[in-house]
């Protein structure tokens, strides 16, 4: 699976479902509503893909990525190029402007070396990172071709789906984690009435994911259609963390 960026929530152990139940939709439009890192929708094969997300920074980076991709790859490839560019450009990134190559560079940088983006580090800024945005970097050559291609809208949740509602329609609803402030742009519970009011009448199929132990969910959209097991791949796991997490799946396939 490939992904770009380190993201809280990220649905890499779930995306070959997710391939399966849109595969099975036969509907011509993939629509990412939550798409965040974008780890989901470079994943999937379809020709028509719309990615969407409320926070401008990524979805500036992302039109970055299709719009001017050969300038954008040079740049984070030099502010890369030695550990020490590394560590130069992590401490002078904070005075990139957000409107130029230089805030989707900030972006791309500061979601692989940072919790969210949000300036809370994984871990200190060692080999590791160095290593994983190595890599990160290289992995943007498989998604070149693809995210030219892409639709790339910054909209709100509801308008989004009245905008793109019809027959032909799949959407992926991977919503911000209930209770926690992982995000710039976190859901409060009337954001989940009205996805769930919404789901009720869409006129497409769709699959929407949560984690299972997640009690609101449950309280809004009720019983999950079904629930599925994944080994925990948590980097560090000791005696009392589980070996299992669980996900509750709804879908109206």
């Amino acid at each position: 699976m490939i992904k770009i960026m380190k993201y809280p929530g990220s649905k890499l152990t779930v995306i070959p479902e997710i391939i399966g139940k849109y595969n099975k939709s036969n509907k011509k439009y993939f629509i990412d509503v939550f798409s965040g890192s974008g780890s989901v929708i470079m994943n999937i094969k379809s020709e028509y893909k719309i990615y969407n997300d409320i926070n401008p920074d990524l979805v500036f980076l992302f039109s970055t990525l299709k719009n001017n991709y050969d300038l954008f790859y040079k740049d984070i490839s030099k502010a890369v190029a030695t550990k020490k560019i590394f560590f130069d450009y992590y401490d002078k990134r904070t005075d990139f402007a957000r409107n130029n190559i230089y805030g989707a560079l900030k972006t791309f940088y500061d979601f692989n070396v940072n919790f969210g983006g949000m300036g809370n580090t994984y871990s200190k800024i060692d080999k590791s990172l160095y290593g994983s945005i190595k890599k990160n970097i290289d992995n943007l050559n498989l998604i070149k071709n693809d995210v030219k291609k892409w639709v790339i809208e910054n909209m709100d949740f509801k308008e989004l789906i009245t905008k793109y509602d019809s027959q032909n329609s799949f959407f992926y609803f991977d919503p911000p984690y209930p209770g926690k402030s992982w995000y710039e742009y976190n859901f409060n519970i009337d954001d989940f009435k009205d996805l769930n009011n919404i789901i009720k009448n869409i006129k497409g199929k769709y699959l929407m994911n949560f984690n299972k132990e997640d009690e609101l969910p449950l309280k809004i959209f009720g019983e999950p259609t079904y629930i599925k097991k994944y080994a925990n791949q948590n980097g560090r796991i000791d005696k009392n963390d589980l070996k299992f997490r669980y996900v509750s799946f709804y879908t109206n396939l």
